[in-house]
């Protein structure tokens, strides 16, 4: 039978009406994706990184991200790859900091038979990682959370955990510019917390049960270990190295999405920390095994736990292909043909 599926575009807006910023759905979704990781039912690479820095820093030189993976969840097959450049100077230009797509391909064919937009998805699956990890890490009882950095990624860190920890109220926000008063206002209405925007990392994180940071790739750690003197702390790690290494020190639990990964990036506060001898290898453990059961999340009100992950990409694939079918079934997107004839074969 000749090969005849056209290519399907979907922009950005074509990826939100279907279902983009869906995070209740895509923390479902991503949940199940973990147990199947689990099973051996998906393949994930290690992300490859583009990161010239041999003219500069990262935050001068930016970097492209590719993240593959393959995932079979209820016997469909998706393979899927993200490509996403992060550019801490675009938004001086007007553009977000990072810009990328997905790509999906036939599981019959490996053809290549949609391409879509990636921001939405790639910051909701960072949301949704976070409020798992969040169920199971972080104490239920907590009910204000300090934020350091008020981008796109943090709103959706908040959106996450806000669909789980239920006694949440109080959100104290802290940025370098003006982006934590729109950060209060938006997400506000979002989530229906108290969100207030403060004048110092410091005042955002000092005293809190939960910490969160998100910072642009290639900034230097803004939170230091005299900070972090509570008992029975979270510290969510969701960029690069966003703390001091020693703030590990006092952590009885430091979990991976994958620790290999991190380790072969060795970009990160905890793969820092263990390549300067601050902490050992073997205190840092996978968040799979705790996703799923086989091990326990937060054993006692007293744990200090810190979480960075690396990024999932068959997180990116589940929630890619249910915006897909749900473009096929709203007639949504532009199809093109890839070629007229293929003379080559």
């Amino acid at each position: 039978m000749r090969y005849d599926r056209k290519l399907l575009f979907l922009s950005h807006e074509d990826v939100l009406s279907c279902g983009g910023m869906d995070m209740v759905t895509a923390i479902k979704e991503i949940e199940q994706g973990f147990h199947s990781f689990d099973a051996g039912n998906v393949l994930q690479p290690q992300k490859t990184t583009l990161k010239f820095t041999k003219k500069g820093s990262e935050g001068n030189t930016g970097l492209v991200n590719f993240l593959p993976a393959y995932a079979a969840i209820n016997g469909t097959e998706i393979y899927s790859c993200k490509s996403l450049g992060a550019m801490p100077s675009n938004v001086e230009k007007g553009l977000p900091r990072a810009v990328g797509l997905i790509t999906l391909f036939d599981p019959d064919t490996k053809a290549p038979m949609c391409i879509m937009d990636g921001q939405v998805i790639s910051a909701i699956r960072t949301g949704a990682i976070s409020a798992l990890a969040a169920n199971k890490l972080v104490d239920q009882s907590v009910t204000s959370v300090g934020l350091i950095g008020a981008g796109v990624n943090m709103k959706t860190q908040l959106l996450g955990i806000s669909k789980v920890l239920k006694n949440l109220r109080d959100v104290y926000v802290y940025s370098r510019n003006q982006s934590k008063y729109e950060f209060a206002e938006v997400m506000s209405s979002m989530t229906g917390l108290n969100i207030i925007p403060v004048n110092s990392a410091e005042e955002a994180i000092r005293g809190k049960k939960l910490i969160i940071t998100c910072l642009p790739n290639g900034v230097q750690p803004v939170v230091k270990e005299e900070w972090v003197l509570e008992k029975g702390v979270t510290a969510f790690n969701i960029g690069g190295h966003e703390m001091e290494e020693t703030v590990l020190r006092r952590m009885d639990r430091v979990v991976a999405d994958i620790w290999e990964h991190a380790k072969h990036r060795a970009s990160q506060t905890h793969a820092k920390a263990v390549a300067k001898g601050i902490i050992s290898e073997e205190l840092i453990e996978d968040l799979t095994p705790i996703i799923v059961g086989k091990k326990s999340g937060r054993t006692s009100d007293n744990q200090n736990i810190f979480f960075c992950p690396t990024g999932l990409g068959f997180a990116d694939a589940i929630i890619a292909w249910r915006i897909y079918e749900n473009a096929l079934a709203n007639s949504k997107g532009q199809n093109f043909n890839q070629w007229q004839d293929c003379k080559w074969i």
